[in-house]
């Protein structure tokens, strides 16, 4: 009868007051817990010494303990058999999982972690590409990882989370940020199905060992870092990140659950992570995903990136006119070495007079290899990249590199050959480089202790550096066909100096185009050309600043290219129909004040930066061999002994810059033929970044609505080879999403459509992108899609639907892509064959599509609302 009446009590009117002792005891609060554990102590007979603590006496008034002497016992029998240990230690579960925190604050968390992310892509892809942007934004990156592995460690409460990242290759797991107590980073490299986080990117399943770590045998390496870390593993979950097709993108590896922490709790035991530490990261893969999946394309292209900023900066100071091999040899090479974190670096030489290969060492002198002889040998004969991983001693044809170590004293551990060659495939040279080292701060190999390896050296080159070689490489190719070329054209400067002086330039602008677009790759190398001659004309004249301009008889006006504080090319032109240029082409005679004043003549004023500067000016036309003006140049302050001379200029001035600037002549003629052919450059097959273009042309856009349409537009088509691409705006007040599509006559035509009503206005309500592959119409919910498609003959087939957000998260608008296009040449699309799916249309926007389109998208949230205000 007890037994029927405790299992039935809750139906029971004559013990309905247990209902309030329930709900008491049910209370999501930290005091609730001691109460509990207290009264799952008198449960279980600990014979608790009684005391007057506010838990005893409430456990005495609600009638479930009583004091007897001096201890604290069970008061009621059928009290104790309704709230038993079990319902007890059930309750105790329930509270700590109210009381921990709300994941939808990490979810936030995670989501500004994106932005944060894909802000600092935009800035660096659209800004800068110096070896310092460069930084800060592998900083960016490094930082937005970091607090994601300490952002999840708090969701679960995890004393130690490290977050692997898998290769490219697939064999490795790495960590850019491994976590431990004292918040160092630990570099950390593990093989796939090697130990824990290695089996769970070989099995893709979770691994959660509650206790007894180092009996499990999986944990053999555990134990081992363990012991190099000092540190001591009690119980470990490692979870799997997939993509959509199920492929590993990373593993989150947590170690040593921690209890929460309660007011005046006595600290329990943690039995490991529970199943609701399981639910609770499920709930937040998705946007930890698409992090962790940025983070990797971040990282490889700003590594790309960086190789191209730190060869421009090697070579940015380089004497163009005077290159010295050996000098390029020198810090081409320590670049890589920096670039790469490479022990050792050599850039070998093609020969091709003496069939083999070249270069200088330090203390040795030139030496030389044969073609097939030894690994760079190898490589000049194959042209086939060679990656030896470490250990190199394993590798069967180790031999050479033994014995030469031998005579060294030096251990070859890992190793990277890659070969240089020209767009026409022929062999410029080889980059070789020589022991990976792993990040921080090494001592210099020890020749005593050879052959033993250091640790810093067990390490290999993988194929990240490889691609960041091969874009190194593809730039100094650029860079010595430059300087054999330009060495070639010096032996031919006395016979046709203007034919030079445009090749180089040709050259030259062709070496810059990784850093900008067409025209501002050739306005830098004009610049970069000027800028000696500038400085050649002031010291031999003796005046403070010189500027040649170079009269463009086509335009009707007079250009030239300098250097603006930033050390950032500038064109500058000044028409010639106005102004002191007119008068000075016309009457082809010298002008000049010894008191400036405040002449506003553009000729005076253009790239001159502050004029208060300057009391004296003299401007003084170029004349060739037929009497024709082909330039002007500018010269302010006289100087003697590097002061200013107030007697100022006189006609002995005006003949000694005519006598220098015939010499010079020619030179300015090649500069002229180069500038004409500017707008042709495209014609040679230089292009820009597909991202970088499209971020441009946004950033570029007017203060029109339509206009940033247009241009978003096309830039979003360009960008991911969509068919059709839409951006709808937000109207708040009539809550609609609207936009301008062109019609066939070229007008614009205005188009409206309820937020929450398809799917832009889907995505609109809910800020979520929405990534739907080919077939569409196999997706729940295209019934709208399929009703449109049917009266428009339109086939859609694969849709991306991305937020347009501003700084502070406000949704402006939705980015709406409509039927990625397969590669190459199709037929147009015939509405005739509706429903059916062209082939062309039979593809799906990629994971790389979404990521290009959520930087746009960024941009976008810049521009957007500053034009909304004003239409």
């Amino acid at each position: 009868m007890q037994r029927e009446l405790i299992q039935n009590w809750e139906n029971n009117e004559e013990l309905k007051h247990l209902r309030s002792i329930r709900d008491r005891l049910l209370q999501p609060q930290p005091a609730t817990l001691n109460l509990l554990r207290l009264y799952e102590q008198v449960l279980a007979d600990k014979g608790i010494p009684a005391n007057e603590s506010p838990e005893q006496r409430e456990l005495r008034t609600m009638g479930l303990a009583m004091r007897e002497q001096g201890r604290l016992l069970i008061h009621n029998r059928i009290y104790a058999g309704i709230f038993n240990a079990q319902w007890v230690e059930k309750a105790i579960e329930t509270i700590e999982t109210e009381l921990e925190v709300d994941e939808t604050e990490f979810l936030k968390t995670f989501t500004q972690l994106e932005r944060k992310l894909l802000v600092s892509q935009v800035d660096f892809l659209s800004e800068g590409q110096t070896p310092e942007e460069g930084h800060q934004s592998a900083q960016a990156l490094y930082e937005v990882l970091r607090d994601v592995t300490s952002t999840v460690g708090q969701l679960l409460r995890a004393e130690r989370t490290t977050i692997f990242l898998l290769n490219d290759e697939k064999t490795e797991l790495w960590s850019l940020v491994a976590q431990n107590e004292q918040g160092e980073f630990l570099d950390i490299h593990v093989r796939v199905g090697e130990g824990i986080a290695g089996g769970v990117a070989q099995l893709k399943r979770v691994i959660n060992i509650p206790n007894n770590v180092y009996e499990d045998p999986r944990c053999k390496l555990v134990k081992e870092y363990d012991q190099k870390y000092n540190y001591r593993t009690r119980n470990i979950l490692a979870f799997p990140i997939l993509d959509e097709q199920k492929n590993v993108v990373a593993v989150i590896q947590l170690l040593n659950k921690i209890a929460p922490k309660i007011p005046n709790s006595p600290s329990r035991p943690v039995q490991g992570f529970t199943r609701k530490d399981l639910e609770r990261l499920v709930k937040c893969v998705l946007p930890i995903r698409q992090i962790l999946q940025a983070c990797q394309s971040s990282y490889k292209a700003t590594k790309k990136l960086r190789a191209t900023a730190a060869l421009t900066e090697a070579t940015r100071s380089l004497d163009q006119i005077n290159l010295d091999t050996q000098t390029v040899l020198h810090r081409v090479m320590n670049t890589a070495k920096k670039l790469m974190n490479a022990d050792r670096s050599t850039l070998w030489l093609h020969d091709p007079q003496a069939g083999d290969l070249w270069t200088e060492l330090p203390g040795k002198g030139r030496i030389r290899c044969a073609i097939g002889v030894g690994f760079v040998g190898e490589v000049a004969q194959t042209r086939h990249t060679l990656n030896i991983p470490f250990d190199l001693y394993n590798d069967p044809n180790a031999e050479n590199a033994k014995r030469t170590d031998s005579q060294t004293r030096y251990r070859t551990c890992s190793l990277l050959c890659m070969p240089i060659e020209s767009p026409e495939g022929e062999l410029l040279g080889i980059t070789q480089l020589v022991n990976k080292r792993k990040p921080g701060n090494h001592p210099e190999y020890n020749k005593e202790d050879w052959p033993a390896v250091p640790d810093y050296l067990k390490a290999s080159f993988d194929r990240n550096d490889q691609q960041t070689m091969q874009l190194f490489n593809e730039r100094v190719a650029v860079l010595l066909q430059f300087i054999r070329s330009h060495e070639s054209l010096k032996k031919q400067a006395q016979i046709n100096p203007t034919e030079v002086t445009q090749q180089s330039l040709v050259l030259l602008s062709q070496m810059e185009l990784d850093r900008a677009s067409n025209q501002e790759a050739a306005y830098h190398s004009l610049a970069h050309f000027l800028q000696p001659l500038h400085t050649s004309v002031e010291q031999a004249i003796g005046v403070a600043k010189a500027t040649l301009f170079i009269l463009d008889s086509s335009r009707n006006n007079l250009w030239s290219a300098i250097l603006d504080a930033q050390k950032k090319p500038k064109l500058i032109t000044v028409s010639t129909e106005q102004g002191l240029a007119k008068t000075i082409v016309s009457s082809q005679d010298f002008k000049g004040t010894n008191k400036l004043g405040n002449l506003a003549d553009p000729l005076v004023i253009q790239g001159a930066g502050k004029i208060a500067n300057y009391s004296q000016l003299f401007l003084f036309p170029l004349v060739n061999d037929q009497k024709e003006v082909v330039g002007v140049v500018r010269l302010f302050n006289k100087q003697t002994e590097g002061r200013l001379d107030p007697k100022g200029f006189n006609r002995a001035d005006a003949d000694r810059v005519q006598e220098y600037t015939q010499l010079i002549s020619p030179i300015l003629q090649g500069f002229q033929s180069f500038y004409t052919d500017i707008p042709t450059l495209k014609k040679s097959g230089l292009t820009v970044d597909p991202l970088t273009h499209a971020i441009n042309l946004i950033k570029s856009s007017s203060s029109s609505a339509e206009e940033i349409i247009r241009n978003v537009m096309q830039a979003a088509k360009t960008l991911t080879d969509a068919d059709r691409s839409t951006l709808w705006l937000i109207d708040r007040a009539n809550k609609q999403l609207w936009t301008k599509l062109p019609q066939s006559d070229g007008s614009l035509i205005d188009i409206r459509i309820p937020m929450g009503e398809g799917f832009a206005g889907r995505v609109a309500l809910t800020g979520q992108p929405l990534n739907i592959p080919f077939d569409l119409y196999d997706y729940p919910g295209s019934e709208i899609a399929q009703q449109t498609d049917k009266k428009t003959g339109y086939r859609t087939s694969s849709l991306l639907c991305m937020p347009v957000l501003s700084k502070d998260g406000e949704p402006l608008g939705v980015t709406q892509l409509v039927n990625k296009r397969k590669p190459g040449q199709f037929p147009a699309y015939d509405p005739s064959t509706w429903p059916q799916a062209p082939e062309q249309f039979k593809t799906s926007f990629s994971a790389k599509d979404q990521e290009d389109m959520e930087v746009l998208n960024t941009q976008v949230g810049e521009v957007l609302p500053g034009i909304l205000e004003d239409s």
